[in-house]
């Protein structure tokens, strides 16, 4: 069988020696179609006009050289082959010409090897294009998968990522350069690294594909949702050569689905949450409240005059001022509760996990001082006030309709009445609360008034019975009510940040009565002083304890401040800051009430602390034995270890005072030694020095 015709470009000075190539290889059973030229120009229109499948030059010619014309055919026809026909060229020359890019090349006296050197160059050319083309439909691939906008990646069935198109590297952050080699797990968060290896690689591997919506984490570690599709390529042994994965990020579609569920829950005028959101929530607080015992309660708020407002400055202001009036409920009620905008200008508040019922007027006292300020519409300045009403689970109702139907029944009283103000829907809970604002007020005017004292109460050594110091007890003899409990008193001041001055009152009074028993000549004793959680928070705690020292000029490590547990965990980091200014003061630390609290070891044994007061719950009862009293052998023990003084407070019997004393425990306060009294009454029991039992 004879091959194809091939078409050859001879460039060559002797047409004679034309003729014997071309029989050499008709011999050799090739059927060539030529072309001869003998000088640069032809060469060069030769090439211009159509591309050989080979070219065969002699090397030296009189007119013409033969590297000069492997130059031109290089740059004209770069990859067809190029095989010197010569009588001249000698080895060196040759290896040259072959490193310039000549294929071959063959010596006219030896002509019978001219056909297999072509055959061979040609079939070389051949796979060199067919190569070429594939990298060129490679790069035309690379190239539409690096232009598409989704997300291409490919791995081997190791889970080692092969590729990573531009697209997949820019959401996730992947250098170029990082795109191969490492594992392509570590773009998924957790969650979906699970469903990949469990559930889409082996879906790929059983059917050949898998689809689903997952997420991928960027460069800063986010979530982006994405919807994606797993396909497994198998080579044709049918083993899996690699997987691919092509995810579209689907951030806007979720962003949609978000928004059209939000306002299915939210107020579009306010952004406030709707009444079926409210609905929701109050539900959820029913269920808590009957879990913990503590209650929930609506309140309803309703503009007062507001179609006068409204028909006034027109609908635009109305709106505007509706959002405004919704901006301030929420500003007034705690992270926790609920403000939602029911209609028109009705808004509502949910009040959950409440102390007390009556700490609703919390809320409602805000609320007014908040609306003290008029809003500004529109550049009009507009005084608004509110008819305020609410209903307490489980009192006024157990479910969410009942709440909001009385909360709307007591908001309809008070807008009978005038308006602009609060009630209950049970009549007798808004005399409760008034009591409660009328003892606050009283509380802003205690201090100036003198009703104020302080109790002391002794802290004795269990060794030698002789009086350590004294704990400071703030009292209230009001001038009408008399004595008011400090259970009563002291919560009505934090809640309303009273206890600030108060405390402020307590130091400076605690500070000044230990001077004057030092004249007396008590040079040893110590006073505890309690902070309360507000009050060690404060920014002018440390300053406070710093010029209550100064002013009666005595040793800080005389005065102690008491903190509970609480105190020193809800923020740890400024704990441990404002306990190492106060320490640098001088003064001693004690961690009131321990045991009941949270705290870890580790944590406590970073806490410059001198004392542990056992909570007189353990002490009451380590007579019984059991869990109570090795509580308490633990708290002495650990104490001990840390280099801490141990007191126990709420001592009453002689059995516990035995007890105590067998285990090591320091110190002790409590009825058994004396009950808290006034500054004469403790003056006596401090000259006497010590307490016997």
């Amino acid at each position: 069988m004879t091959d194809t015709p091939v078409k050859l470009l001879f460039i060559e000075d002797s047409r004679d020696d034309v003729q014997l190539a071309l029989l050499a290889l008709e011999r050799d059973g090739l059927r060539p179609s030529w072309k001869h030229v003998a000088t640069e120009m032809e060469l060069r229109e030769a090439l211009q006009s159509s591309t050989p499948d080979a070219i065969l030059s002699d090397f030296s010619m009189p007119d013409f050289d033969g590297l000069a014309a492997l130059k031109i055919a290089r740059d004209f026809a770069p990859r067809v082959p190029f095989i010197f026909v010569s009588g001249t060229i000698g080895e060196e020359r040759a290896i040259e010409a072959i490193r310039l890019g000549a294929t071959d090349y063959v010596l006219k006296d030896n002509l019978r090897r001219l056909g297999t050197a072509l055959r061979r160059a040609l079939a070389e050319a051949r796979d060199r294009e067919r190569v070429r083309a594939a990298e060129e439909e490679r790069a035309r691939l690379v190239e539409i998968l690096e232009a598409t906008s989704d997300y291409v990646g490919m791995s081997d069935p190791q889970g080692r990522r092969i590729y990573l198109n531009a697209a997949g590297r820019k959401l996730t952050g992947v250098p170029e350069h990082h795109a191969e080699g490492a594992l392509s797990p570590e773009i998924y968060p957790g969650w979906v690294r699970e469903i990949i290896q469990n559930e889409a690689l082996p879906a790929a591997a059983r059917e050949g594909l898998w689809q689903g919506e997952t997420a991928m984490l960027d460069s800063e570690g986010k979530e982006i949702p994405v919807s994606q599709v797993v396909i497994a390529h198998r080579a044709s042994d049918g083993g899996i050569r690699f997987f691919s994965t092509i995810a579209r990020d689907i951030s806007e579609r979720k962003a949609y689905e978000k928004r059209i569920t939000y306002l299915a829950s939210y107020d579009a005028l306010s952004g406030l949450p709707n009444r079926s959101l409210l609905g929701d929530r109050t539900a959820q607080a029913m269920t808590h409240a009957r879990r913990v015992g503590r209650p929930c309660a609506l309140i309803v708020l309703d503009l007062d005059r507001f179609k006068l407002i409204n028909d006034s400055y027109g609908r635009s202001a109305g709106d505007a001022l509706l959002r405004q009036v919704g901006e301030r409920i929420r500003g007034a009620v705690r992270d926790g509760d609920t403000t939602a905008r029911l209609e028109a200008a009705s808004f509502a508040v949910l009040a959950a996990d409440l102390a007390r019922a009556d700490d609703v007027l919390n809320v409602t006292r805000k609320v007014h001082e908040l609306f003290k300020v008029p809003l500004s519409i529109e550049g009009h300045e507009i005084h608004v006030t509110l008819s305020i009403g609410a209903s307490v689970f489980p009192r006024d109702g157990d479910n969410f309709d009942a709440l909001l139907g009385n909360a709307d029944v007591a908001k309809h009283r008070v807008k009978a009445s005038g308006g602009k103000g609060f009630q209950f829907y049970a009549a007798a809970m808004t005399r409760e609360a008034t009591e409660r604002i009328e003892l606050e007020n009283a509380l802003r005017t205690a201090v100036a008034r003198r009703e104020l004292e302080l109790h002391y109460q002794p802290q004795v050594d269990i060794a030698s019975g002789r009086i350590r110091g004294v704990e400071a007890l703030m009292r209230w003899r009001h001038a009408e009510r008399g004595w008011i409990p400090p259970g009563r008193f002291i919560p009505v001041a934090e809640e309303s940040h009273l206890i600030e001055p108060l405390g402020d009152w307590a130091l400076a009074e605690g500070c000044r009565q230990l001077a004057a028993w030092d004249r007396a000549g008590h040079y040893d004793l110590q006073v505890g002083i309690n902070v309360s959680a507000v009050q060690f928070r404060s920014a002018g705690f440390v300053g406070a304890v710093t010029r209550a020292l100064r002013a009666q000029e005595i040793d800080p490590s005389r005065l102690e401040l008491e903190l509970t547990e609480s105190e020193l965990i809800d923020d740890r980091e400024v704990a441990i800051s404002v306990l190492g200014s106060l320490k640098k003061l001088g003064v001693r630390i004690s961690v009131d009430d321990f045991g009941t609290g949270y705290s870890s070891l580790n944590y406590l044994s970073r806490l410059p602390v001198d004392c542990l007061k056992i909570d007189r719950s353990f002490v009451a009862r380590v007579e019984q034995g059991g869990r109570d009293a090795a509580i308490v052998q633990a708290i002495i023990s650990l104490a001990h270890s840390l280099g801490l003084r141990v007191l126990a407070e709420g001592v009453e019997t002689k059995e516990q005072l035995r007890f105590l004393r067998s285990h090591g425990c320091d110190e002790a306060q409590g009825h058994l030694f004396a009950r808290p009294c006034a500054t004469d009454a403790a003056s006596s029991l401090i000259a006497a020095r010590s307490l016997k039992v």
